[in-house]
């Protein structure tokens, strides 16, 4: 079974153990993807563009910025490598709902591995906006089935009727 592995930057260990559930069913190859968003740059871009210069100028920074945006791309696939450590990696720029979704596609991917949404040090949500933009779109447009990795919440529980 191929098995992609969606990483945030938060959740290697949950995907790891979502994975590791899977490969008592049948062996796994596993990839694991980090997609650098490239949506806040672009929308920074366009608003320089149309209030300051024309897109043909550059910042001097915006090269320094790219790198590390790649550093910490690549800092999150090793931190993925260190709990799937037979893994291939990929990694992309691009709007990550859609990058994850053609990832899915070309890499022929029988199960796409997803967290819900990024959990930068808050508890994990439960409701209505407890699935992220991204989350929604893959569970959506995804080639194949979607294995949706949450975050323990039964402090949340029980829910009022």
């Amino acid at each position: 079974m191929r098995v992609l592995c969606c990483l945030d930057g938060t959740n290697a260990e949950q995907i790891a153990k979502a994975a590791e559930m899977l490969s008592t069913i049948q062996p796994l190859t596993l990839s694991i993807l980090y997609v650098i968003d490239i949506g806040p740059r672009a929308e920074m871009d366009h608003l320089r563009e149309r209030f300051f210069r024309s897109s043909t100028q550059r910042l001097p920074h915006e090269q320094e910025m790219l790198e590390s945006e790649k550093s910490s791309a690549r800092d999150i696939l090793n931190a993925g490598l260190r709990y799937l450590a037979h893994a291939e990696t990929i990694e992309r720029e691009g709007r990550p709902g859609h990058e994850i979704v053609n990832v899915a596609a070309q890499w022929q991917a029988d199960v796409v591995l997803i967290c819900a949404r990024a959990q930068y040090g808050g508890k994990a949500s439960i409701g209505p906006k407890s699935v992220g933009h991204v989350a929604r779109f893959v569970l959506d447009h995804a080639p194949c089935p979607v294995f949706l990795v949450r975050q323990l919440a039964r402090e949340k529980f029980p829910i009022a009727r």
